[in-house]
């Protein structure tokens, strides 16, 4: 483990510029995210929170297996899609955007939930869905810092997730780990009837 975080560190040192562009273009679009949802109902990129797996499962229009399902699958999407546009150098600018919305919808969510049913009615699941926020935000800088290491290699795919290499390999997992432990603490709380969506 302790050698997972020396890598991490030292990604980051390697691509301190990269990083520090990531973290300022994250913050603009978090700042973004909140003005649109407050402002635009949604802005130029509008999120339909009745799609949403937790809302949805909230509000009991589905159960804990589409819950799960669909939190992971919304992830998973933005993912892949990092992953292959990290496999060649001119497609990274790509790679970056789909992060960025990525962090934009997260945000409108956020926001919306708030604007929607309230600051203290919600307090509970906005304060769970910012550490799952934040922890996915992390995991896929992380995730695109480490993925530049095997952009344009052959058998990119391949070296990504080389047990040789296995800190891709961790970041997936941890990704899929926190992504169902959010869903777990829902139902969990949902069950003690703590979190309910009108």
């Amino acid at each position: 483990m302790n050698l997972f975080f020396n890598s991490i560190l030292n990604q980051i040192k390697v691509r301190k510029g990269l990083f520090i562009v990531l973290i300022i273009s994250t913050i603009i679009v978090i700042v973004l995210g909140v003005i649109s949802a407050i402002n635009f109902d949604g802005g130029v990129l509008p999120i339909d929170l009745s799609n949403i797996a937790f809302i949805k499962y909230l509000k009991g229009d589905c159960g804990v297996f589409f819950l799960i399902f669909g939190t992971i699958l919304n992830l998973l999407i933005f993912y892949f899609l990092i992953l292959i546009f990290c496999s060649k150098r001119f497609l990274i600018p790509l790679a970056i955007i789909f992060y960025l919305y990525f962090v934009y919808s997260q945000i409108v969510i956020f926001t919306s939930i708030i604007l929607l049913y309230g600051f203290f009615n919600t307090l509970i699941l906005i304060l769970l869905l910012l550490i799952y926020i934040m922890l996915e935000i992390i995991l896929l800088i992380l995730f695109l810092l480490f993925l530049l290491n095997y952009t344009d290699s052959f058998g990119y795919f391949k070296n990504c997730f080389s047990s040789n290499h296995s800190n891709l390999l961790m970041l997936t997992v941890a990704l899929v780990i926190i992504s169902v432990l959010f869903c777990v603490v829902l139902i969990v709380l949902k069950s003690f009837v703590i979190l309910l969506i009108y």
